[in-house]
């Protein structure tokens, strides 16, 4: 750059222009490193300030509860079971004398019912649907309330002896029950077994079906026992049952309203024996034990195809009590009682430990038993076997 000759000027104008050219001088410095450095931008106002929208935060969706795949389960026990299986129940009235304990194939049964005989005495009535025994027993006679439960199963039904009594109470069997073995084209379901000809589960051999075990303690009329499976094989034939729903069932039921418990007594009016019957609740094994007059009731249940068999407490998974209306038929010499099957009444469960309380129902004799919840909705068990006492309704039962 050419600057004037600055020393040419008088003084005072010398020092005006040296202030003007430092002046120019800086504006030219000042041009120059805005070329190389960017200026600084003023403080943009309130108003042009940009304005940034967030997108919302999605909420997350819950996890749907994945539904439970529908199980096909037995009607009679709740296991799991094939789909298609048909319903083939088998009941079997069994003696509970003196003479005939222990019983053999109770363990077995999907139900138990146990009902009150004549005097101090009870018989149970077993079921058998999702496996049979190779036999089972000791046989004894059957009453017309028993025949009006079996009737509802719509099955094959088993007993050794039976007495037709006057109305209201009569029954004939042989028209009520689908396949009642005493009577009908069953030919041969009585004949005697034999060890000797055969195995108790050897279908193909011809032989009998039933035979008579006596042994110490044990007389024959607490000694006839019948091969179950091969009873089914040979008769049942294509009949299945009717389903029907009689309660529900699901893997480890609890109750919001349920109370626990310990023992359970049924005095079954025995009137010199009130503590006569127990179910005692081990709750490690979740299982119900039964004792009888203090004693512990022990069931035979078979292996090695029949020939042995191992000695165990009877223990249940449920048990309900049935509570019905029990009478005495008037001017009966065998003090045969009468028991309301038919109607409805109350109830108790005994469940895992719980204790709920409901009703059951059967309008006619065309029905079949429901066990209600007292809300009315059916009561759901724990899968496995279940005991049903059906205990008169005017004598109370203990629970602790």
């Amino acid at each position: 750059m050419i600057y004037p000759q600055l020393h040419r000027l008088p003084r005072s104008s010398r020092l005006a222009a040296a202030c003007i050219c430092a002046l120019a001088f800086a504006l030219l410095l000042g041009g120059c490193s805005a070329a190389t450095a960017p200026a600084a931008s003023a403080s943009p106002s309130a108003s042009a300030m940009p304005v940034v929208t967030l997108a919302p935060t999605p909420t997350p969706e819950p996890t749907p509860t994945p539904t439970p795949e529908p199980k096909n389960r037995s009607l009679t026990s709740g296991r799991v079971i094939p789909e298609g299986t048909p319903l083939r129940p088998f009941v079997l009235s069994i003696d509970n004398a003196a003479g005939a304990k222990p019983q053999t194939s109770l363990m077995e049964a999907d139900i138990v019912y146990e009902f009150l005989m004549e005097q101090a005495i009870t018989r149970f009535q077993a079921l058998y649907n999702d496996t049979y025994p190779l036999y089972a027993g000791p046989l004894r006679s059957t009453r017309y309330y028993v025949i009006d439960m079996v009737q509802e199963w719509d099955c094959m039904f088993l007993h050794e002896g039976y007495v037709v009594l006057k109305k209201p109470y009569r029954r004939l069997p042989q028209e009520l029950i689908t396949l009642y073995l005493p009577k009908g084209d069953f030919r041969g379901y009585s004949k005697n077994f034999y060890r000797t000809q055969g195995a108790y589960d050897d279908f193909e051999t011809e032989n009998g079906y039933k035979f008579r075990a006596t042994e110490a303690g044990r007389g024959s009329v607490h000694a006839l026992y019948y091969r179950i499976a091969a009873l089914v094989n040979r008769y049942y034939g294509e009949h299945t049952a009717k389903e029907s729903q009689r309660f529900l069932f699901l893997e480890n039921i609890t109750y919001e309203t349920g109370k626990p418990f310990t023992k359970v007594t049924l005095s079954f009016d025995n009137k010199k024996d009130p503590n006569w019957i127990e179910f005692v609740y081990d709750a490690e094994k979740n299982r119900l034990f039964r004792f009888e007059s203090g004693e512990e009731s022990l069931t035979r249940t078979l292996i090695d195809h029949g020939d042995n068999y191992i000695t165990e407490q009877m223990n249940v998974q449920n048990l309900i009590v049935q509570y019905v209306e029990y009478g005495s038929i008037k001017d009966d010499g065998k003090h045969r009682r009468t028991c309301e099957m038919i109607g409805s009444g109350k109830c108790d469960y005994f469940i895992n430990g719980q204790h709920v309380t409901g009703t059951w129902s059967r309008p006619t004799v065309e029905d079949y038993t429901t066990y209600l919840l007292d809300d009315g909705s059916l009561v759901t068990l724990e899968p496995g076997n279940t005991w049903i006492a059906v205990h008169p309704s005017s004598v109370p039962v203990r629970v602790e």
